[in-house]
């Protein structure tokens, strides 16, 4: 008696397999396309943190400063720079603004404006 030998050859067509291909490519393409959104935001993130402790930083500095006055500084790829101008009597309005560079070398800038008191009238 002959053994009944199992005989199956259903699988997967040629086809089959460069649809799944293709498929499987646009979804990594896609993916690949969200990875880079993802780093050029978090590139923003950064260099938006960044800059906004380095603002804080400098306008700690020159609350601290009896008469404080403008300038411009550079803390490693930001660029700070401050006015101080008279707003009344022993208070100066101090403007603060931060520039650096994004993932396309385009300028970014953020800026903020306080108010602090002075020793001069």
């Amino acid at each position: 008696m002959m053994k009944a030998r199992y005989v199956n050859e259903d699988g997967f067509t040629l086809l089959e397999v460069m649809t799944s291909m293709l498929i499987m490519g646009f979804a990594l393409l896609l993916l690949l396309h969200l990875a880079m959104i993802a780093l050029d935001g978090n590139k923003w993130a950064s260099g938006t943190t960044s800059s906004t402790q380095l603002m804080q930083a400098k306008l700690e500095e020159l609350r601290g400063s009896p008469s404080p006055t403008a300038g411009v500084d550079t803390v490693g790829e930001v660029v700070r720079s401050w006015r101080v101008t008279s707003a009344a009597a022993y208070l100066a309005r101090i403007e603060i603004s931060a520039t650096w560079l994004n993932m396309d070398s385009v300028a970014q800038t953020y800026s903020v404006s306080t108010l602090v008191k002075t020793d001069t009238p």
